[in-house]
């Protein structure tokens, strides 16, 4: 369909070959293979009641690539641009985007005499498209379009001079549209002389070959030159065909341009280079009204479809034939006959009566239309109307499509008047009168002074006739050919490609005819599929075998059916056909080197396979639990060894620091007891301050006074004693901190003493918690109150402190108060405390 995305497609298939490439042969390559689209589609699109940017030209792109993969070089070939859209547009549609490109632009440019849009014939049909070209450069409209032009063409490779050529020739044919005529039997130009003026201005032209171009034919009858008057209807039509021809020219031109830049001519063809080709032609097409040129269109489909049943469905039976399998059940819909009535019929086919119609000086559009009915009359794929209307409609494999003959003639002539081409080889425009075969004046380059001067009639007419003469010559030289004999040439051309080509096709569905994101019209892809073959497809595949593993990969998934597992199996026929039997499946063939399946079997199988399947799954588990379950030991008993050293560490280090702060806490209460003055004061020399240090050790803080301290002070407070006197179970006197780890290390986390000092007035807490025994301090503070070391909180009493931390939490870890530790004998360590 016009419309699915066929050249957004082929512009990102073309980018991904470019992205995967190993680069190009040359400088440039890559990104002008990527920036040459927008430029072909400024002068090949345009929109249409279906598609906002339509391919109105068929194009077939040809990447070359070297050995290496490198790209390296690229040449399009264009198919069947829509010439007329040029001069007449369907209504709500527009013609091509350049034109519109061109407003954008130099719209302001004095150069190109554009004028005001909305007054030009050929280009004012659609009046949002008028309203966008008129934004300018820096505004909205088609600016961001017109930019990426100008880019393109600075990146592809055109200069300045030729772009300025080219501008000034497209807004000649804006102008052609503008030239009208009046008389019925000698046609005479009565539109604004303006007109006329600023055409051969801007084509380099004189005035004067131009005007006569436009009203008169030479004709050479019996080596005689014989001049005649233009009808009206004639004149408009010559009009006509001459923008048409030169837009038509100048997109051949374009394109060759661009070729050239696609590839170095120092650069040889080797025998390894290959080739890869992009197709991007035209969708089907059935308008309101249809003519020459949705025939061709559509021809083209038609004979692309063929190519695609061709490879496919052929391909499909010869398989079967290779492998010996009987494929006369397979049947798919055939559109041969409708190519055959349109190209191959005998005595003639349509195209053959189009153009032999288009030979008779007197032949018509109705004429044709009756030679039509009765020639394929009762043809399949050929219906005739009810009435005399010369119309007449064809069967394509997309639908029916009713043509009007109506301008069929006229449109297949195409022909020129050899007046207009001699005028056109006279120009100035460089570009212009290479694109005719004219030679270079010598005023040097476009837009030089003296352009479009109107000569004398005399001496317009002398260079006409000689101008007109080897116009004359080269087209008797070239031969006058058809639109479709060129058409007829070119696509069989384009077959014996295709044909000698391994193809990949990529279908684009479109979703809606409104344009638009979101919506899926169901009934439109379900047409869609079913005449691009999708369907039928399917169907024969359904049908037939979708399903063909060689032997080899038949055995490989399935002998465990049938046949050992160990040892290596022969793949053959017989050990594939034992798997089948064995499984109990039915309908299949066995080839020469393929089974044939059909599209269920591959079910069936797969569920003989599944208690198998089952099987393996289950062994597979426990085999990987097992093994991960070994690996998770092995880290486990690794993880213990490190917490078991971990743990040693710390506790050697816990100790050393302890005893560390023992002494420091001694120093410190040894410096609060020296006295200020005199002796053992910091004022003494260094001998009797080692001496009065060893003395204090020996009469101060002992173990006795420790004892005397907890007898005299503590006991009246009543320190970790019970209601009855005797001592709490948690209460121990002075032991050591190695002892207190001792008593805790076996017992559960929560388990705790506290133990008078040693060294200091105060007690010790000692805690049992995740495996390791924390130690805390325990001083009097201001007021005699009780505060362990780190905490802010103080208590009246040390009994205080067991009951609000069975409650509480020593620090923020959780580790509560929560049993005494147990000891067992006689406690030596409370009965000093007694005496």
């Amino acid at each position: 369909e016009s419309g699915a995305g066929k050249t957004e497609a082929a512009k990102l298939f073309v980018k991904q070959l470019v992205n995967i490439s190993q680069g190009a042969e040359f400088d440039g390559l890559e990104e002008k293979l990527i920036e040459v689209n927008p430029v072909l589609e400024a002068f090949g699109n345009a929109k249409t009641k279906f598609n906002n940017n339509s391919s109105r030209f068929g194009k077939y792109t040809s990447v070359k690539f070297n050995n290496k993969g490198q790209v390296k070089g690229a040449e399009m070939t264009e198919y069947l641009l829509e010439k007329s859209r040029v001069v007449f547009q369907q209504y709500e549609e527009q013609n091509f985007h350049i034109f519109y490109l061109l407003y954008q632009g130099m719209a302001d440019d004095d150069k190109y005499m554009l004028g005001d849009i909305n007054l030009h014939r050929y280009i004012n049909g659609n009046s949002q498209a008028c309203t966008f070209a008129q934004g300018g450069t820096g505004a909205g409209g088609f600016a961001v379009e017109y930019q990426e032009l100008m880019d393109c063409f600075k990146t592809v490779g055109f200069t300045d001079e030729k772009v300025h050529d080219l501008f000034r020739i497209l807004s000649g044919i804006v102008h052609f549209g503008d030239i009208e005529f009046e008389g019925e039997d000698e046609a005479r130009i009565c539109s604004d002389p303006d007109v006329t003026s600023n055409i051969a201005t801007l084509l380099g032209v004189d005035e004067t070959n131009l005007m006569l171009a436009m009203t008169r034919q030479v004709n050479v009858i019996r080596g005689e030159e014989v001049e005649r008057k233009l009808r009206l209807e004639q004149a408009e039509d010559v009009r006509d065909a001459s923008a048409k021809s030169i837009y038509t020219n100048c997109f051949s031109w374009i394109v060759k341009e661009c070729n050239e830049q696609l590839k170095r001519n120092d650069i040889r063809d080797q025998p390894s280079d290959t080739c890869m080709g992009i197709l991007d032609i035209f969708g089907f097409e059935n308008f309101e009204s249809n003519s020459l040129e949705q025939l061709c269109i559509n021809l083209t489909n038609e004979q692309l479809q063929w190519y695609f049943n061709e490879f496919i469905f052929a391909m499909e039976l010869k398989e079967y034939a290779a492998e010996g399998i009987d494929g006369s059940d397979i049947t798919y819909e055939n559109n041969e006959p409708l190519l055959h009535l349109l190209l191959h019929a005998k005595p003639l086919g349509l195209l053959g009566i189009i153009d032999e119609e288009s030979n008779f000086p007197k032949a018509t559009d109705t004429t044709m239309i009756t030679k039509f009915h009765q020639a394929f009359k009762g043809e399949k794929g050929y219906i005739a109307p009810r009435g005399n209307e010369d119309v007449f409609t064809l069967s394509h494999y997309a639908g029916k499509v009713a043509y009007e003959g109506d301008g069929f003639l006229e449109k297949n002539r195409d022909t020129l008047a050899v007046d207009v081409v001699g005028a056109l080889r006279l120009a100035e425009n460089m570009l212009l009168n290479k694109l005719y075969g004219g030679k270079a004046s010598e005023d040097g380059r476009s837009g030089g002074k003296g352009r479009g001067r109107k000569a004398s009639v005399g001496t317009a007419k002398s260079r006409m006739r000689q101008s007109i003469k080897h116009a004359r010559k080269e087209i008797q030289k070239k031969g006058v050919k058809t639109v479709c004999a060129i058409f007829k040439s070119s696509l069989l051309s384009l077959k014996d490609q295709l044909l000698a080509s391994q193809p990949h096709f990529i279908r684009c569905v479109k979703p809606n005819h409104q344009k638009q994101a979101g919506i899926f019209d169901d009934d439109l892809v379900l047409k869609q599929l079913r005449y691009t073959g999708m369907l039928e497809t399917t169907r024969i595949r359904r049908e037939g075998y979708s399903s063909r593993p060689l032997f080899a990969d038949f055995i490989h998934r399935y002998k465990v059916l049938a046949l050992p597992l160990a040892g290596s199996i022969p793949a053959t026929a017989a050990n594939c056909s034992q798997i089948l039997k064995k499984a109990k499946i039915e309908g299949y063939k066995v080839g020469r080197t393929k089974v044939f399946l059909r599209y269920f079997h591959a079910d069936e199988l797969n569920g003989k396979l599944e208690p198998f399947t089952s099987a393996a799954n289950i062994l597979s588990r426990l085999c990987r639990g097992y093994n991960a379950r070994s690996k998770y030991s092995e880290l486990l008993r690794v993880k213990r060894e490190q917490d078991k050293q971990v743990h040693d560490f710390c506790n050697v280090v816990e100790r050393k620091i302890n005893a560390l702060r023992d002494v420091v806490e001694f120093i410190i209460d040894q410096d609060d007891n020296r006295p200020k003055t005199g002796p053992g004061s910091l004022g003494f020399k260094e001998k009797k301050v080692k001496k009065s240090i060893r003395k204090s050790k020996k009469k101060g803080m002992s173990r006795a006074q420790s004892i005397k301290w907890f007898q005299e002070v503590e006991t009246k407070k009543g320190s970790g004693l019970t209601d009855d006197g005797g001592f709490q179970q948690w209460f121990h006197g002075i032991i050591s901190r190695m002892d207190s780890e001792k008593l805790l290390r076996e017992q559960p986390d929560g388990t705790f003493l506290i133990r008078v000092a040693e060294s200091r007035y105060g007690y010790s807490l000692s805690l049992m918690f995740r495996g390791r025994v924390k130690h805390f301090m325990i001083d009097q503070v201001q007021g005699d109150r009780y505060k362990i070391i780190g905490n802010e909180r103080t208590f009246p009493a040390l009994n205080e402190i067991v009951n609000f931390h069975s409650k509480k939490s020593v620090t923020d870890d959780g580790d509560k108060l929560i049993k005494a530790c147990p000891t067992e004998g006689p406690r030596q360590d409370l009965a000093e405390l007694k005496k």
